[in-house]
């Protein structure tokens, strides 16, 4: 692990992100922020992060085909706390490895059904960016660019449901053009691409009934509203909230939480967090500051329990489970589709 590059990667961007985040703060300011902090609020944020959690095991479920929520819960959690504690988001591995083990879903099935979960999430994401930038003051150019991007998305969306229903020509076409690019640049690996479309292409179709469709896009509605709820409840523990606030603060970190970064997205998640609120909202940064480490260190500390919890109640250890996804990931191709599409932001909750 010492030797992965990405591990590098990712603790140098975390370091540089705390460096800006804590670079011009008052620290006397930032710890009486810290110590006259409203706790109560965070009651109600911990009920929305519950939610959450129950609104992921749901709509993970359903894509495996209706395991049993309880395993399905633990699982999730234990693949929580692996990201929480761990680089490179070994948990999306860990996760799945549980499902495999304790229940009738193989462990493939779970990291397809993890790829479709990232890559709706990586949509809804991008999608509410540009919703957001259009009634949030930001500069012109700046709402333009988040337009565009979200209207790219939703055209991305339509482009890959038409290739995942002509699956099979798609790659037919593929395996014809390949042969030329790689004798023209040998590093390219056309198999690994043709791999990744086919492991998209089955994570896909796991939503095969209009009524599952329906579903899982009613419950990843409801992921993306109870986290901005989350947010926002704990925001009123350092100051005036606000469901635009809390939306934006939401999305900016989720849209961080796509790059290496260290265990729990620590450096990455409270720059973006802060700069929500401090450029369009002129919120007090040494305020900002302390609500994006309570919210975000929080839900870690939370999870990281819960995973703890789930692991005593399925009998297994931090151990078993993390050489036991090790291993098995060599039997699958899906962690490639998770690479490609990016790792779960780590507060949303990961």
């Amino acid at each position: 692990m010492l030797k992965n590059w990405k591990l590098w990667l990712g603790l140098a961007i975390s370091a540089t992100g705390l460096y800006l985040t804590l670079r011009d703060i008052r620290f006397d300011e930032f710890f009486a922020q810290l110590a006259g902090a409203q706790v109560i609020w965070l009651l109600p944020a911990l009920i929305a992060l519950f939610a959450t959690l129950f609104m992921r095991v749901w709509r993970w479920s359903l894509l495996m085909d209706n395991t049993p929520l309880g395993v399905t819960f633990h699982a999730i959690t234990i693949g929580y706390m692996v990201n929480s504690t761990l680089p490179l988001r070994l948990g999306e591995l860990a996760r799945a490895w549980v499902i495999g083990e304790r229940t009738r879903a193989s462990m493939a099935r779970a990291l397809s059904a993890v790829v479709v979960e990232r890559m709706l999430d990586l949509a809804t994401v991008l999608v509410l960016f540009a919703a957001f930038a259009q009634f949030i003051p930001m500069p012109a150019e700046f709402s333009r660019v988040a337009l565009t991007g979200g209207l790219f998305i939703i055209g991305l969306v339509a482009a890959l449901a038409v290739m995942i229903w002509q699956s099979g020509r798609v790659e037919r076409v593929l395996r014809a053009g390949s042969g030329r690019v790689e004798r023209r640049f040998p590093r390219f690996k056309a198999e690994r691409i043709i791999r990744l479309f086919n492991d998209v292409c089955d994570g896909f179709r796991l939503m095969n009934t209009p009524r599952k469709v329906a579903i899982v896009l009613f419950t990843n509605a409801g992921v993306w509203a109870t986290n901005a709820l989350v947010a926002y409840f704990a925001m009123w523990a350092f100051m005036p909230g606000a469901l635009d606030q809390a939306g934006l603060v939401m999305v900016m970190s989720n849209l961080g939480g796509a790059l290496p970064s260290a265990p729990g997205g620590l450096g990455v998640v409270q720059p973006l967090a802060r700069e929500a609120l401090v450029i369009p909202f002129g919120a007090d940064k040494n305020a900002a500051v302390a609500f994006a480490f309570v919210w975000s260190l929080g839900q870690q500390l939370v999870l990281i329990l819960l995973g703890l919890f789930s692991l005593t109640r399925l009998g297994l250890t931090f151990g078993k489970v993390t050489s036991g996804s090790q291993r098995a990931t060599h039997q699958t191709r899906a962690p490639d589709a998770i690479a490609a599409v990016g790792g779960e932001a780590a507060h949303s909750p990961d």
